[in-house]
């Protein structure tokens, strides 16, 4: 009896609805006729002719009374003007809202920068809601039926009012290339990924020229990272470099260093442990961690120089070479040193020209071990890159327990400031990030190092782990944070020191919260030097520099801290090289490293 009653009630107001609509238009088709017909009958009688404006107000009129009949309606209870037609989507989405999204990733912080609108505003972000009982209570009705033909909006503590769980999803303001872009939402078995698809050809057999997407070409599945221009930023390795040739490529080299690894692994943290322990390199559970090599070394000796001119204990920092003369040179500075000479050894000795390179990729491998076995020994980590210079320690950062905003995250990062769609979105700087020891962490390095093939074939680690950092945070609840280039201060980079001068300059003038300079995005080493030297942050003197510092470790060993004294300077040794570049003071009269774009740093 309840349901025949709830139908006909259903009925009586669909109905009525309907009779409503059927006499206020016969009433305006009825009145129109009357006046047309009085129109041709007074024809003659111009100056008494009905004013014309008189059918558009009454047309306004009708069109309002409707509206006001809706509404009424549909407070109600009625089924008209719904965002979503309740018989097909109900599973699934019953009602959205609109939420200022400064305001949401105020209030939730996911973590991710936050990309700055183009036109300077602030947009809004879209909830849907699945099921009724997740609709907020007092903006229930806006939240089905919409406000003015439009999805309303909400604060974020209304619409998120009834929400128990979120599910959050993350999309491109506009697509790097401007390709039209559609979303779908399924109802479904629930997943957490995005699968895409585009018109591109099947790029196996596609001829070399004719791999960009076409518009008249089927929709094909593809990689999440690939470019309109056919380019997959994942190729995967293969196992050999040429079909039978016998001669493996990274997938098979691969192999080969984890069984090195596997083979020595409980070996290498016994003697880690030792050496932490003996050092007493471990402060509050935590080492800062860095990797070398002979091509790199000048840059960690300038910032054990910079650190011990400024004052900064250099004791918690451990030092992972991958070849005898860094080794060697490490020890010479005074810093705790550990030769994994079966897993690291066998990694270039000579300087990566550029990023990306053989030795670049090489080297990566490196980054991801010395994190790894730290990590496993129980201890926080904070690894940074040789190109790395401090203002302030930044441990201090990290270990401030009142800082309560990051003492939830798992793992945090300095931002790359790279849009490029293999970081997004977090776009995770992999030369200063501060992890904490806990099963999420070290399975994400543990990960890590499993994917150390794509690792090589891609030539960077940094877009393998922004993209397994991903992965675990939805699949583990890994919690990530990356710092905003715009928002936050402390930790600027390569970004700030190219592009954001006036962040440079307050930095210079001593205004900046800034900890650390990483000089990430330069090309190479003799370019890091030079901007380091016009920065005032080189305290490394000349004669340790390069072929002249293998003069003095010559020999099997080098006495702990004995080249403090013979190639740290007191004072920064300072020099102007580019008037386009940062400097500490105007280097007006030096050239422009960018002769037709460069513009100077200094007014």
């Amino acid at each position: 009896m309840v349901a025949q009653a709830a139908k006909l009630l259903t009925f009586r107001r669909l109905f009525t609805v309907a009779l409503l609509k059927i006499c206020v238009v016969s009433f305006y088709f009825g009145y129109r006729n009357a006046v047309n017909e009085n129109s041709r009958t007074n024809a003659a009688a111009a100056d008494c002719a009905i004013p014309t404006e008189i059918p558009a107000r009454l047309r306004q009129q009708i069109d309002e009374r409707v509206k006001e009949e809706l509404a009424r309606n549909q407070k109600d209870g009625g089924k008209e003007g719904t965002l979503f037609p309740e018989r097909t989507t109900l599973e699934f989405a019953t009602g959205a809202l609109r939420v200022s999204r400064e305001n949401l990733m105020q209030t939730y912080d996911f973590g991710v920068p936050i990309k700055k609108d183009p036109k300077g505003e602030d947009i809004d972000s879209i909830i849907l809601y699945n099921t009724r009982a997740s609709l907020p209570s007092k903006k229930k009705n806006l939240a089905v039926h919409g406000e003015n033909g439009e999805i309303a909006k909400a604060t974020v503590s209304e619409a998120m009012e009834s929400c128990d769980t979120m599910n959050v999803i993350f999309t491109s303001l506009q697509t790097q290339a401007k390709v039209p872009e559609c979303q779908l939402l399924i109802g479904n078995f629930e997943s957490y990924n995005i699968n895409r698809f585009m018109r591109m050809p099947d790029l196996d057999r596609a001829k070399k020229n004719h791999k960009e997407l076409n518009h008249t070409l089927p929709l094909r599945h593809t990689g999440r990272i690939m470019l309109p221009q056919g380019i997959d930023e994942f190729d995967l390795p293969k196992l050999f470099k040429k079909s039978n040739s016998g001669e493996k490529d990274f997938l098979l080299q691969h192999f080969d260093a984890l069984k090195i690894f596997l083979e020595n692994v409980d070996a290498v943290l016994k003697d880690l442990k030792e050496l932490l322990q003996r050092r007493k390199v471990v402060r509050d559970n935590t080492v800062v961690v860095m990797t070398v090599n002979a091509g790199q070394s000048e840059l960690l000796s300038n910032f054990v120089c910079n650190a011990r001119s400024k004052g900064f204990d250099t004791g918690n920092v451990l030092i992972f070479p991958t070849d005898k003369e860094s080794y060697k040179l490490a020890q010479g500075l005074g810093v705790a040193t550990y030769f994994d000479v079966n897993s690291l050894g066998l990694l270039p000795s000579g300087e990566a020209k550029q990023y990306g390179d053989p030795i670049f990729a090489a080297m990566m491998y490196a980054k991801i071990l010395c994190v790894l076995y730290v990590s496993l020994l129980g201890h926080d980590v904070l690894f940074q890159d040789v190109d790395v210079i401090w203002y302030k320690d930044p441990l201090d950062f990290f270990h401030d327990k009142s800082n309560t905003a990051i003492q939830d995250f798992d793992i945090l990062f300095q931002h790359d400031g790279s849009a490029q769609p293999r970081y997004n979105p977090l776009s995770a700087n992999s030369g200063f990030y501060y992890v904490r020891a806990n099963k999420k962490t070290q399975y994400l390095f543990t990960s890590l190092l499993y994917h150390g093939a794509v690792v090589r074939k891609s030539k960077s680690h940094q877009q393998v782990l922004v993209q397994l950092l991903q992965e675990h945070s939805s699949l583990f609840g890994l919690k990530v944070k990356v710092f905003d280039k715009l928002r936050t201060d402390m930790f600027p980079g390569g970004f700030h020191y190219h592009q954001d001068w006036e962040g440079m300059r307050a930095i210079v003038k001593g205004e900046s919260n800034a900890y650390i300079l990483h000089m990430s995005w330069t090309e190479n080493k003799v370019n890091k030097l030079l901007f380091f030297r016009q920065m005032g942050e080189w305290y490394l003197q000349d004669k340790c520099i390069g072929s002249d510092a293998s003069k003095l470790i010559e020999g099997d060993t080098v006495s702990d801290g004995s080249l403090v004294d013979q190639c740290c300077s007191k004072e920064p040794i300072f020099s102007c090289h580019f008037q386009d570049k940062p400097s500490k003071v105007p280097c007006r009269d030096s050239p422009k490293i960018d002769a037709k774009r460069g513009k100077p740093f200094w007014p």
